[in-house]
């Protein structure tokens, strides 16, 4: 099976952006890094397992909006992310694509088509904090030791 010299250039790209880019340039946080790692993966196993597009035949039309839409819908509907996740996932793939882009021009317009999809909402937890006598009975306690 020949590689696409697209999917070729592609590949280059991510392994680029995983093993010198992000690491130098982005963050050095080992968890930020597998968070792009695992993004990129579930999306490239997406396209294998749903699209049927394999890493030899990658090309750009597998980056626009609608195959990153229905990627984040599987996310949520079969793999059971909650939206917190999937926005994560989203994040982490519009830094690769933002990276492509700068890399590459013909790429650019992929990284504003990711931009205009809209996170998923969630409920944010609220943060429960100690009550007012609480606080003044804790201050107490530490002053009598």
């Amino acid at each position: 099976m020949k590689i696409g010299n697209e999917a070729l250039v592609i590949a280059r790209h991510i392994a680029d952006f995983l093993n010198t880019y992000a690491p130098s340039q982005k963050t050095a946080s080992m968890h930020t890094l597998k968070s792009y790692q695992t993004s990129l993966a579930l999306y490239i196993s997406f396209l294998e397992a749903i699209k049927g597009i394999t890493q030899t035949s990658l090309n750009r039309k597998c980056f626009e909006r609608p195959f990153v839409e229905e990627w984040l819908g599987w996310l949520a509907a079969i793999r059971g992310c909650r939206p917190e996740t999937c926005n994560n996932r989203l994040a982490s793939l519009r830094v690769f694509l933002k990276y492509l882009g700068s890399r590459d021009i013909q790429f650019l317009y992929l990284f504003n088509d990711a931009c205009s999809i809209d996170r998923r909402k969630y409920q944010k937890k609220k943060v429960e904090g100690l009550s007012r006598d609480a606080v003044a009975g804790r201050s107490r306690a530490s002053n009598t030791i």
